[in-house]
């Protein structure tokens, strides 16, 4: 009920994290880290990955989001949003298809390839997951006993 409509975007990231097996070596970023912590997530680093350079507009329609990015080549990433309300999480929901649609275009002929396909953008009550993992559904499992 309530108590899970106010899990903070580093509690499902830390559940995603804890999940994984064989997870790559990686960084998770926050929004409400302080900027001179190294989970500090940067509107430079949102611009680049979600607004093709430009800070993207759906950020204001979300109270609090982190990022888990792999440093590895191989790719892993979790993103979480916990949106306003629910009804903003058709405008979030889209910028992260734009975001896996443009990793699907990168990885397309690498032997990364089946974990962009295999990936999902999720939407639970207020919650907006981007979900990309060699193993999408434990991940997913992982988030809903969280929120």
């Amino acid at each position: 009920g309530c108590a899970k409509e106010n899990a903070t975007a580093a509690q499902v990231l830390d559940a995603l994290v804890e999940s994984e097996i064989g997870l790559p070596a990686g960084q998770i970023h926050l929004s409400c880290a302080p900027e001179d912590s190294a989970a500090y997530l940067s509107p430079e680093l949102m611009a680049a990955l979600y607004g093709e350079g430009e800070l993207p507009w759906q950020l204001s329609l979300a109270e609090d989001y982190g990022l888990f990015l792999s440093t590895a080549q191989h790719p892993c990433e979790f993103a979480v949003f916990r949106c306003y309300a629910r009804s903003d999480t058709d405008e979030i929901a889209a910028m992260c298809l734009s975001r896996l649609d443009a990793l699907r275009i990168h990885y397309k002929d690498t032997q990364y390839a089946s974990h962009t396909q295999n990936a999902r953008v999720v939407v639970i009550g207020k919650y907006v997951l981007l979900l990309i993992s060699s193993d999408t559904a434990h991940a997913l499992g992982a988030a809903k006993r969280v929120l």
